[in-house]
């Protein structure tokens, strides 16, 4: 009969600090120990969650990504450094873990997370870790790990805001959220809009902290954190699962990897121009926004701020329903007029204007700069806070 599973010595003193913990003590770490994390992406999001799970005792880290360390990572993809420009990450980032924690063990997938394989690697490993940039990739994970029935880690980060989500089976996916796959051109990658290293250390800590709380079994309910760094907030979505969902709803379409489903990637995909993009922009300036406005057949304005900023200060007209409320009062928004969508300074209300682009809303746009914006460059009368 074998011994039951303990920690060494050389354990407790490693991790001493965390088995303090309530929740984690030695059973805790065991469960650690024995898990089994797949990460897609060794890149800005990629290299904090690797480092903190590695740091926290994780048992096995798979690491999948096709792609060679640049000099323009640099600034952001801490796993990497100037030694190991030009190598696959997979070899750099095994090396850097390494160095963390050497009993690790680390499994390579320098081919990356694609139709073909994502079903076996979904199915080698206890939870799925998403920290990629590109739309086709981040598809895939959600519905492999639907289908798969495995946990879901998901990060983005853009400029200074970010997302976390943790999507649970069977308690809504990230389909529910986002249904259908956007247009590339509809969203401006990191390479184009620019991102803070920084932003992608605290969303990749985040991260990391969901899959050690799910690998303690301290999550029971699937949700998307919404994180603005710039304004200091930061706001949750609970989710559940939408019946309409084309992978986990009632009548699901989507019941295999097809790889045509997942074809294009951001290599692939270049950028369109702007006449190939969506004839409604994504984006419209305040000073558009306030001649909309006072057009003779004006967009429906939507206000995706709390109700407390909404009584310091609101645009006429303006529609209140806070961004953790949208997705359940989506009837209140009109799909036959054009949609204005606005926040304090743009953050809020550009992650609804995705989340309606993809439920459907064609004619739906954010208002750069928010109301902030509208007091400094159309009406001083209206307060700033």
């Amino acid at each position: 009969m074998s011994a039951e599973p303990r920690l060494t010595e050389h354990e407790r003193a490693l991790y001493a600090r965390q088995l303090r913990l309530p929740g984690v003590g030695e059973a805790g770490q065991l469960k650690l120990r024995a898990a089994k994390v797949l990460l897609l992406g060794a890149g800005g999001l990629g290299s904090p969650v690797g480092l903190y799970l590695a740091a926290a005792g994780v048992g096995t880290l798979g690491i999948a990504d096709p792609d060679k360390v640049e000099v323009s990572n640099l600034h952001r993809q801490i796993l990497h450094g100037f030694d190991t420009l030009g190598l696959p990450k997979t070899i750099s980032a095994a090396e850097a873990l390494a160095e963390v924690n050497p009993g690790l063990t680390i499994v390579l997938h320098p081919e990356g997370f694609i139709a073909e394989n994502a079903a076996d690697l979904v199915a080698r490993y206890d939870l799925v870790v998403d920290g990629t940039d590109n739309f086709p990739t981040r598809f895939l994970a959600a519905d492999a790990c639907v289908l798969g029935r495995k946990p879901l880690v998901h990060g983005s980060v853009l400029r200074t805001e970010g997302q976390v989500g943790v999507f649970l089976p069977g308690a809504g996916c990230y389909r529910c959220v986002y249904p259908v796959m956007p247009d590339p051109a509809s969203v401006p990658t990191c390479a184009e809009g620019g991102v803070f290293g920084a932003t992608c250390g605290v969303i990749g800590s985040w991260m990391a902290s969901e899959v050690i709380a799910l690998l303690l079994g301290q999550r029971q309910e699937s949700r998307l954190q919404v994180v603005d760094l710039a304004a200091g907030v930061s706001r949750a979505l609970r989710l559940s699962t939408d019946s309409a969902c084309p992978v986990c709803g009632a009548h699901p379409a989507i019941r295999q990897l097809e790889p045509a489903r997942y074809a294009a990637t951001c290599a692939s995909s270049p950028r369109s121009s702007p006449s190939a993009m969506s004839a409604y922009p994504l984006e419209v300036s305040i000073e558009e926004a306030h001649r909309l406005l006072a057009s003779a057949e004006p967009p429906f304005l939507l206000d995706v701020r709390e109700p407390g900023e909404f009584a310091v200060c609101q645009l006429p007209g303006a529609k209140l329903i806070p961004m953790n409320t949208v997705p359940e009062r989506l009837a209140e928004i009109p799909r036959d007029v054009p949609v204005l969508v606005h926040c304090h300074h743009g953050g809020r209300s550009m992650k609804v204007t995705q989340f309606l682009r993809a439920k459907g809303y064609a004619q739906v746009a954010n208002v750069q700069g928010g109301i902030d914006a509208w007091s400094l460059k159309i009406d001083p009368k209206v307060r700033r806070y």
